[in-house]
């Protein structure tokens, strides 16, 4: 049977997760057969831990590139070894999806639970789909991938490109 997480889908602004969780931000950019992914991963008190970008040269659309940054975002968790995450995105298609689980017959569907056979690494995972202004530094990583064609994995030493909009979400 298919596991049961919590789902939220009424966050509109960026918000601390709770105790001993991380939050886990991701998006998708696609762009004449570029492809760039972005997570950025935060702590209980909204600091950024981590984070990482990645970039593909091939057709793809936009739920699937999105599908795919859930993945890199849970190898990105595991490798911290995070065991209480809050994954979320503007991407309200696939949340959906992961909300329907086991009655969603779709091929996404099935992609969607090969995925969460993944989530055994984890004690907690919470799938929170947010607006576009609370995912916006993902977003911003995304497009600095396809801008760049390449990959980072960074700690909490981030890229100074995205330092501005960290800082404008940390005090709101």
């Amino acid at each position: 049977m298919f596991p049961r997480y919590p789902f939220d889908l009424g966050v509109q602004r960026l918000e601390k997760s709770p105790k001993d969780f991380f939050k886990i931000n991701f998006d998708a950019a696609v762009s004449n057969r570029n492809i760039g992914y972005g997570v950025i991963v935060r702590d209980a008190d909204g600091f950024v831990t981590a984070g990482c970008y990645a970039y593909e040269n091939k057709a793809i659309d936009a739920v699937w590139a999105e599908l795919k940054a859930v993945t890199i975002g849970m190898k990105l968790a595991s490798r911290l070894n995070l065991s209480k995450i809050i994954m979320e995105s503007d991407n309200a298609t696939l949340i959906n999806t992961f909300k329907n689980g086991d009655k969603d017959v779709t091929i996404l569907g099935c992609c969607v639970k090969q995925e969460c056979r993944d989530f055994n690494k984890f004690d907690t995972i919470q799938f929170n789909c947010t607006d576009r202004k609370s995912n916006s530094v993902a977003d911003m990583l995304s497009k600095i991938a396809i801008k760049d064609r390449c990959d980072l994995t960074f700690d909490m030493d981030y890229p100074m490109e995205i330092h501005d909009a960290i800082i404008s979400d940390a005090i709101k």
